[in-house]
């Protein structure tokens, strides 16, 4: 990836977090104002979900400072790792609000303190759950067309936010019918949620910290033997994250080709790969003579 279109990638995913940051805030201050305005410990819970999705926003802005720093003597391969970093914090912040949410529900349990539903309690749920809906399918969206590993992370963290609140409205319809243990099963399931989104998040940031496969080997050798002139393709590995891709592979050439055109051979299969794959942004081939007795 050149290094302006580095800069321009970095500069929308900056802006698709600030949209999302200044919603978030917005849906939060709303479910924990009148959350613990009415005693609602579900909606107090799931304003705290919200919560974390404002701060891992700001985590995801204060990431991308770093990763959209192109490649230095230091850092040869850049700093895009430091994207999947990000995303296992916003993880941990995860597992931390599951144990935020499960303090509550054991608090309430002794406190038997009843909450309080009001028709502007399912406004405020019914509201903030098409705000998250919208900015759910937004960044996700985004975060594909981007290949950012933080937005696809952020829209899972806001996507478990929309089901959080479907919870919290059925939780305030049990109480509503004078049935309160409905409220402490709804931020149970939240936790869950929470918890799960987190789990997701820590796998497919530890295939990129791994340097696991980023493309099945079939699809580059079928690329490669397009190449006229290529008799073998093998030995091909990838790493990197699924916006940058470095790969390396072998290729077998007829014998009898004089080095510069076994050189031309390596440049065209090198761009043949970059043509239909422009996520890799580095590919090194190592170029062999065939041999009768290859299988």
């Amino acid at each position: 990836m050149l290094k302006d279109d580095l800069i321009e990638r970095s500069r929308e995913v900056k802006r698709v977090l600030w949209i999302t940051l200044l919603l978030n805030l917005l849906v939060c201050g709303l479910k924990l104002g009148y959350g613990y305005a009415t005693h609602t410990l579900s909606m107090v819970a799931d304003g705290y979900h919200s919560l974390l999705d404002s701060t891992s926003n700001i985590v995801g802005l204060v990431a991308l400072v770093f990763a959209s720093r192109p490649a230095d003597s230091g850092h040869p391969y850049g700093h895009r790792k430091v994207e999947a970093l990000g995303a296992m914090f916003i993880s941990a912040m995860l597992f931390w609000a599951c144990y935020e949410i499960a303090s509550s529900a054991w608090a309430r349990l002794h406190d038997r303190q009843n909450p309080e539903v009001t028709v502007y309690s399912f406004l405020i749920m019914v509201g903030t759950m098409a705000v998250n809906a919208w900015v759910s399918r937004y960044e996700h969206r985004r975060g594909h067309e981007l290949h950012s590993q933080l937005l696809t992370a952020d829209s899972a963290h806001t996507r478990s936010d929309v089901l959080a609140s479907l919870s919290v409205i059925v939780a305030l319809v049990g109480i509503k019918f004078k049935i309160p243990w409905v409220d402490l099963a709804a931020a149970a399931l939240i936790a869950v949620f929470v918890g799960y989104s987190g789990y997701k998040i820590v796998l497919e940031s530890l295939n990129t910290l791994m340097d696991s496969a980023q493309l099945d080997p079939r699809e580059v050798v079928k690329i490669a033997m397009q190449v006229e002139g290529i008799d073998r393709c093998h030995s091909i590995r990838t790493r990197g994250n699924p916006a940058a891709i470095y790969m390396d592979l072998n290729i077998h050439v007829a014998p009898q080709l004089s080095t510069q055109e076994a050189h031309r051979l390596t440049h065209r299969v090198i761009a043949k790969i970059k043509e239909e794959i422009p996520e890799v942004v580095d590919v090194v081939v190592h170029t062999e003579p065939s041999s009768p007795h290859e299988d």
